[in-house]
């Protein structure tokens, strides 16, 4: 097995900033109550992976929050069909082959285009609940993008570390 330099440096700085991550998830509670984010651990988490898989750097981080507040979208609207048939079976094949369909579909505009990070937005929505709420939407929303962001922020500092590893 040859050790991959980058690899560490990502391994590092993932595990201390994904860490750091998790302490102000549980401080954020109890210093701020007037605005609760239930769930933004998660969602952060799954912003993070969002960032990596679409490739990572600026545009992993631009496709990636389009596709995440996109699919948090879809979600709402999956809802809201579903609603309108009482939620029924025939109500979740329809709402939910649209919403699914159409995350793909969406992929025809650039920006639009990585097709995993909707889902996971979508999914996101879903595991916290899927109410069309502030308590869902909000730290679904927020949690992506601060998710996405420390994905971002790993991925300099690894660089920073591996410039270390390599001596330079």
């Amino acid at each position: 097995m040859k050790i991959n330099k980058f690899l560490i440096a990502v391994s590092l700085s993932v595990g201390v900033l994904a860490g750091l991550w998790q302490v102000l998830v549980q401080l954020y509670p109890t210093i701020v109550s007037g605005f609760p984010l239930a769930g933004v651990g998660v969602a952060g988490f799954l912003g993070w992976a969002t960032f990596y898989a679409a490739g990572g750097k600026k545009e992993g981080f631009l496709k990636g929050t389009a596709a995440n507040l996109s699919g948090i979208l879809w979600g709402v609207v999956i809802v809201v069909i579903w609603n309108w048939f009482n939620f029924n079976n025939l109500g979740a094949f329809v709402a939910v082959a649209i919403g699914a369909g159409m995350m793909c579909f969406q992929a025809h505009i650039k920006a639009l285009s990585f097709i995993p990070g909707a889902f996971i937005g979508a999914s996101t929505f879903f595991a916290l609940g899927a109410t069309i709420t502030g308590a869902v939407i909000f730290p679904a929303a927020i949690g992506l993008v601060l998710g996405l962001a420390a994905g971002w922020l790993s991925e300099v500092v690894a660089g920073l570390i591996n410039s270390k590893l390599e001596g330079k």
